[in-house]
Order: C-alpha cells, then structure tokens, then sequence
C-alpha cells in the first residue's frame, strides 16, 4: 500500500484532544442513601480502578476516534495495487503519417507492421476496454470503448495518412475526450519516432525501418516578361550512405536537368535556371529509387490563370474550337484588351499593336494581304526546327488551295507548298502572329493529330500576364484560401473529381497532395500542393520495447480514499444516532 500524502496522519493529533475533553466530563452520580454504615469497614475491590476506566470508554468515545482516524486515513488518499487477472484496458496510438508509408526490408510498410502489432496486443482484450487512436497532425478515433466495435477490424480498415506528424497535445486532447490517460492500464504507442513528454503508462514501439531521401523545399521565381524561371530545391539526404542522383525540373512541356551527389544525413540546395519554360505548373523530381517515393516529387503553381483567354474575330470554327481546347484550358473573354490569343477567322481586320494573333484565311492592314486562290501539292517545311512546328510532320499534311500572300514586314515562312507560304510568322518587340494563309476546310488537318499540336506550340509560346510573385508552397492539411480569384465555380483534384470547400470562408483544406484545379469566372487557376516536408525525416534512434509493452496482463494501482471516506460518514451516522438518546446497547440498572 501507498500514501499519495502521508501529511495528512499528523491530523490524529487531534484526538488527544477528544480525549482531553472526554475526560474531564464528569462521570460520577450522587444518590441519597438511609445510612454509609454498610460500606465502612470494607476492602476496596480490586478491579474498581478497572471498572471506572471502563466506564470512561463508552462507544461515543470511540466512534468519535475511529471517525477522526478514518478522515485522517482518507486525506492521505491510500492506493493499493493489484494484480489485473482479466484483460487490462489498453490503448493502442497508431502513427498515422505520411512517413508511416516508408516500405521496410519486409516488403510491407511502417503502417502496415504497426497495424500487425498493434493487432496482437489487441487480441486478449475485450471492445469495451480498448481504445484505438491513429495519431497524426489531424488525429482519429478508429475505435473507442462506448463503440462495442471490433477495434482489431477498425485497425486493419484503415491506411495511413498525408498528414505531419502529432503533437502531444493533440494526443492528450483525444485521450482526455474518452477519460484521460488514467483511464488505461497501458498506452502503447506505435510509431516511427519517439514522443517526449508521455504519460508514466505510456510505452513506444519504433517501426523506423527504411531508406529516404526526399525533396523538402521546391519553390519558383518567373522573369518579369514570363519567359523562363529559376528554380530553388531543397533535397535531404535521411541515410548513411553518399547518393548519385539527378534532380528534373519540369512544366509539361520541357526540363532542365541536375545530376547531383548527395552527403549523408543532410540537406543541400540547389538553385536551377530554366530560361525557356513559360508554364504555370512546375514539378521537381528526383531519379532515385528509396522506400519513400512519394516524396521524391514536389509541386509548385504560380499564381496565375493557366488557361488561354481568347477573343474571337469572324466565324467560329467547330474544328478549331476542339483542336484547342484539347491543347490547354479555353475561356473565351469579350474584350480584347482581356485576351491572350486573338483568333481571326476569315475576316479583314485592321493592324494589331501588340498580343499574339492567329490569322486563319485573313488579312490585316499594313501587315499581310492575301491574293488569289491556287492549287497546291506537296507541302514542304521551310522552318523544320522552329519550335511552332514541334512534333508536326509535313508528310501528313494535304492542303488542296493556297492564296497569294503579300507581306508588308518583315516574316518568317514556316511550312510552304509550290512556292507559296502555307504557315508564316510575324513576330517584333511588342507582337506575334501566326499566318495560315491556306483554306483551312480544303485540308485535312483539322481531322490529324498536328492542327491540336499546331495551336499547342502556340499557346506554349504565349507570352502571358507575368504572376504575382510568391513562394507559398503549400502541403497537405494546410488551410489554403480561395478568394482574391473571381467568383468560384468549382474545385477539381488531379483525378478531375470534384473536392469540397467552404462556401463561407472561402478555404480549402486539402488531404492528399497534388495539383488541383479551382474553376472561376476568371479562369482556372492551379493549386500545387505536396506531402509534409517534415515526414522526409532523419531515422530516429531505435529504441527496444519494454517488457510492459507486449506483457497480456499488468499491475494498476486502485485508490482507497472513498472506501475510506464512505467508512467515515457511517461512522459518523452511528455517532450522532447514539448522541441523540438511542442506545444500541442495553445499559444494566445498579
């Protein structure tokens, strides 16, 4: 037994004044008698000293102590402990983070041996006494003891998570809203990294196993003019061991590449030009095959629209239409001053100052003016390596007309058939166009492969609204805002499946990485989000479970003091029934 505060017995002390004040009570009573002849002469009676200290130890007396000591004996709050025979109550913390998904020598994952472990522990054990948390930036309940579930199922059910790592204060918090800590024999907790600061009966098995290396920060900066970035990477190196890699930077059309040495046990950066990309979405990538690939892959979204405004002069053509809006997101704008192409269709306009034009069949003031219409045969690629002409094989080409071009500047002739230009450019300090000066319904490329290639090149090529600068870099489970874009019309992840949001705040709180797509009257605009970078993580130094962490059974202490205490108003119950005038024992008549 144990006395939490032993202090408390000093209070006995106070029944040597109970006594004191019992004592001097006088017990004796007077009685009138005829005559002391009788009693003169006689022997004292040897057990008279006895007999008056008896009758000073009247039950009163007594309850009144053992009431004093009993008060006493509950202030100093005993436990006793006990040896459990049944199934302790348990509670099993699961790591639920991203870093769980590190692979291990077994084949399986950190997660998927902490759910067999955690399994094990939980066989002897009833629903009603375990609880099962996986433990992560935003925690779970997989099972608890008011469920009546089958918390060996609930594991075996779930998978791990994107999220950061747990703090102990979230732990705390998710215990304390099923009883706190007290409420279990053991807490067993199953991770990949040590918690400092767990209670006394908390107990932590390591699943650390596996090799990492991973890209903790990727971040972009764009010229002023749009026209190519530099890229700033972080990459740490969580093993023992030097690493030959190559790190790729990437806006879906082209790369730069990086062939890197990486030291042990440390993070190194790079900064990476990359003068010829114009896109909006970028992605760092590491060629390396470790046990945690999905950290080898970060995101990064400028904050700008990633579709084409276009402003349409003359007749819609269907075939263009789809041949560009299979090439990148489209939205078609009123004003000109909006646009980022503006297509002509079979229209005379006047001269353009400055934005990128696609002239199909037209003519422009002071530019370009089309003559007569001939038959033409086999097209030919004047330019073959401009970058208009990317992936396009002239070979595949039929174009039954052409017209007689004039030009009033200076152009570059593109593709050509019996001397006439098929697909020309005009290209100066503040515009470009894009000529096709053949009948575009004579020939079969709306019906090939290369017109959507064709207008591709194009788009890729736009010089475009230069963004906003920023390096936000935003992961999983961060509170990311959606306002300051226009007015919302949907939110899609990379799978194209729609993702909720709140419609009041405006926010989105993302549980798994990528790109998603938020749809406004403005655009669509990308949102890069990526793993933790704190789940590519150092291994943690391993430590050996202890015995009480794998034992069926184990010892608890059990609190006396209200046993105590209840002995105490009981007392105290018969104290004032004998106070009051109702003996319980009959007293003997002299």
């Amino acid at each position: 037994m144990s006395l939490l505060h032993p202090n408390a017995l000093y209070l006995l002390l106070a029944g040597l004044f109970i006594l004191l004040l019992h004592f001097l009570r006088s017990r004796e009573r007077q009685r009138d008698v005829s005559s002391l002849v009788l009693w003169r002469g006689l022997p004292g009676d040897p057990q008279s000293k006895a007999a008056r200290f008896r009758q000073h130890l009247d039950p009163l007396l007594l309850l009144q102590l053992g009431i004093l000591v009993a008060l006493s004996f509950a202030l100093t709050q005993p436990q006793v402990r006990v040896d459990q025979g049944s199934p302790s109550s348990l509670a099993i913390v699961i790591d639920g983070s991203a870093s769980m998904r590190t692979t291990t020598q077994s084949g399986a994952t950190r997660y998927e041996m902490a759910v067999a472990e955690a399994s094990s522990l939980l066989e002897n054990v009833p629903p009603e006494r375990a609880l099962v948390i996986e433990f992560s930036e935003h925690p779970t309940v997989l099972s608890a003891p008011a469920d009546l579930a089958d918390p060996v199922a609930a594991l075996r059910s779930s998978s791990p998570t994107w999220y950061a790592d747990g703090s102990l204060d979230g732990l705390m918090t998710m215990l304390g809203s099923v009883g706190g800590p007290d409420e279990f024999a053991r807490i067993v907790v199953l991770s990949d990294r040590t918690l400092s600061g767990l209670p006394d009966n908390a107990v932590t098995i390591l699943f650390d196993e596996g090799d990492n290396i991973g890209i903790t920060a990727f971040a972009v900066r764009t010229h002023p003019s749009g026209s190519g970035i530099t890229a700033f990477v972080e990459i740490l190196n969580a093993t023992d061991d030097y690493v030959n890699t190559t790190v790729r930077i990437s806006d879906g059309e082209s790369q730069a590449t990086l062939a890197l040495m990486l030291a042990p046990e440390g993070a190194d950066q790079y900064v990476i030009p990359f003068p010829a990309s114009r896109g909006s979405v970028f992605t760092a990538s590491l060629d390396y095959d470790d046990d945690l690939p999905s950290d080898n892959v970060r995101h990064f979204a400028v904050d700008r629209a990633i579709d084409v405004r276009v402003y349409w002069v003359g007749e819609r053509n269907r075939y263009l239409t789809a041949a560009l809006q299979a090439s990148v997101p489209v939205t078609e704008v009123e004003e000109v001053d909006d646009a980022d192409l503006i297509i002509v269709n079979r229209q005379d306009v006047p001269a353009v100052a400055d934005g990128v034009v696609l002239l199909i069949q037209s003519s422009m003031e002071d530019v370009v003016t089309l003559g007569d219409a001939h038959d033409v045969g086999t097209v030919t690629a004047v330019s073959p390596d401009h970058p208009l002409l990317r992936s396009i094989d002239p070979d595949d080409l039929r174009i039954r007309q052409a017209f007689d071009v004039e030009f009033n500047v200076d152009a570059d002739m593109l593709l050509a058939a019996d001397g006439l230009p098929l697909i020309s450019e005009i290209q100066d300090a503040s515009r470009r166009l894009l000529i096709l000066s053949f009948d575009l319904m004579n020939s079969n490329l709306p019906v090939t492969v290369d017109f959507p290639l064709l207008l591709r090149n194009l788009t890729y090529e736009l010089v475009r609204v230069p963004p906003t600068l920023t390096f936000q870099s935003p992961e999983v489970g961060d509170v990311l805002s959606l306002s300051g874009r226009g007015t919302i019309q949907s939110l899609a992840d990379a799978d194209d499946q729609l993702v909720g949001y709140s419609d009041t705040l405006l926010t989105f709180t993302p549980s798994e990485p990528g790109v998603y797509t938020l749809t406004t009257d403005r655009g669509a605009f990308a949102l890069a989000v990526n793993p933790p970078a704190s789940e590519t993580q150092l291994p943690t130094q391993p430590e050996e479970p202890t015995e009480a962490a794998v034992r069926p059974t184990s010892d608890r202490l059990l609190p006396l003091w209200s046993w105590v205490l209840a002995l105490a108003a009981l007392l105290l119950l018969v104290e004032a029934y004998l106070h009051l005038g109702y003996p319980l024992i009959s007293r003997r008549s002299t």
